[in-house]
């Protein structure tokens, strides 16, 4: 695990719907790091004011208009994590479940007419409808 994460730089992660995302390792944790803990930004200054000061894992699940996450509660708080949904059309960042699932694996699937199911844990799985 790496103990310096001030040195740590933001470095591309993501591009969708025009906006690019980047991330910046913040915290490792859980078996020997196994679990990484980043801050985001993008070029979007209005997304970004939704991201300030927020974690988040390495789950991101992609919808027409907007990025299923899983945030931290704090860097340090893994287990405890959110799942979020940013809207980008209302810029709006939505916490959909509040869970201490430690299943590093999440999953996303896209069902249809706006219908997400995210995997939390392999015994659990949220549906999320996104509002038109």
């Amino acid at each position: 695990m790496k103990l310096n994460y001030d040195i740590e730089k933001y470095e591309v992660w993501t591009k969708t719907n025009d906006i690019t995302f980047d991330r910046k390792l913040e915290y490792e944790t859980a078996f020997d790091g196994i679990v990484k803990i980043y801050s985001l930004i993008t070029d979007n200054w209005n997304l970004n004011s939704k991201l300030n000061g927020k974690y988040f894992g390495n789950f991101i699940h992609f919808s027409e208009n907007g990025i299923f996450l899983r945030m931290f509660k704090s860097k340090k708080s893994w287990p405890k994590t959110r799942l979020v949904y940013l809207n980008f059309e209302t810029e709006e960042l939505t916490i959909i479940k509040k869970t201490n699932s430690s299943w590093n694996t999440w999953y996303g699937i896209d069902l249809g007419n706006g219908k997400h199911s995210i995997e939390i844990r392999p015994t659990e799985k949220v549906e999320y409808q996104i509002e038109k």
